[in-house]
């Protein structure tokens, strides 16, 4: 049965008692063996990125100096183009490897939807605004 730590005790027990009485028992598990070869530090091939690394120049233009339309056509698409990603990877998944075909398939094609609303947005900044910066007219379309 159980003993208390004395004379007739577990040799288990003595033994903790004894590591734990002549000196910590972190310090015992947790010391270097005096052979131990050094390791060498394997970041230390690539060098300081703080100071080697290009530095990337912030851009001069506040986020409040730029055309409402042009930023709300930016944030749009990209959303947009997130539920794209998101529907067109995650459908084909569910077919696979769940055999959902229903809810694959909505996915798809939400995700087809979404990427054609950012091709639709994409195009109508074209039109709006591509030829701005050539300094030419937009040609007439026939509508």
């Amino acid at each position: 049965m159980g003993g208390v730590v004395g004379g007739g005790a577990d040799p288990r027990t003595r033994l903790i008692t004894t590591l734990l009485a002549s000196r910590s028992l972190s310090q015992s598990v947790f010391d270097p063996w005096p052979d131990e070869p050094e390791e060498p530090n394997p970041e230390s091939r690539w060098g300081d990125p703080e100071r080697d690394l290009p530095r990337i120049p912030t851009p001069s233009v506040e986020e409040k100096d730029v055309d409402p339309k042009i930023l709300e056509t930016f944030w749009r698409s990209v959303i947009l183009a997130n539920v794209a990603l998101f529907g067109l990877s995650l459908g084909p998944m569910l077919v696979f490897f769940r055999g959902q075909w229903l809810w694959g398939a909505a996915a798809v094609a939400l995700g087809a939807v979404a990427g054609l609303r950012v091709y639709h947005h994409y195009r109508a900044f074209q039109r709006r605004h591509g030829d701005e910066a050539d300094g030419t007219e937009p040609p007439e379309r026939n509508a």
